[in-house]
C-alpha cells in the first residue's frame, strides 16, 4: 500500500532518526490528528486490490513489542478527495 496526501494535513511524519533504510522502507506519511488519533491514508495497489477482492486480510504491522490502541477504516471518499 502507497500513503496518499491529505486535504490539510497538520503534520507529516517521516522515518524514526535510527530507521535502517536498507531493511525496509519507511514512508513519509501525512496525517491529521483527531480525537486522539492520527490518521493517515492509504492506497492498495492493483495487485492488492485483487487480492483483497478474493478475500485476503489486510494485515497491520506494528514495530515493537507493545500493542498500541489503533483502529482501520474505509473512507467514503476516492483518494483526490481526501
Amino acid at each position: 500500500m502507497t500513503p496518499i496526501p491529505l486535504e490539510n494535513p497538520d503534520r507529516r511524519i517521516g522515518a524514526p532518526v535510527d530507521w535502517n533504510h536498507a531493511e525496509g522502507l519507511c514512508h513519509t506519511i501525512e496525517v491529521w490528528d483527531r480525537d486522539g488519533y492520527m490518521i493517515s491514508a492509504w492506497q492498495p495497489t492493483s495487485a492488492e486490490i485483487k487480492l483483497i477482492s478474493e478475500g485476503c486480510p489486510i494485515l497491520l504491522h506494528i514495530s515493537g513489542r507493545l500493542h498500541p490502541v489503533v483502529a482501520l477504516s474505509v473512507s467514503k471518499e476516492p483518494p483526490k478527495q481526501i
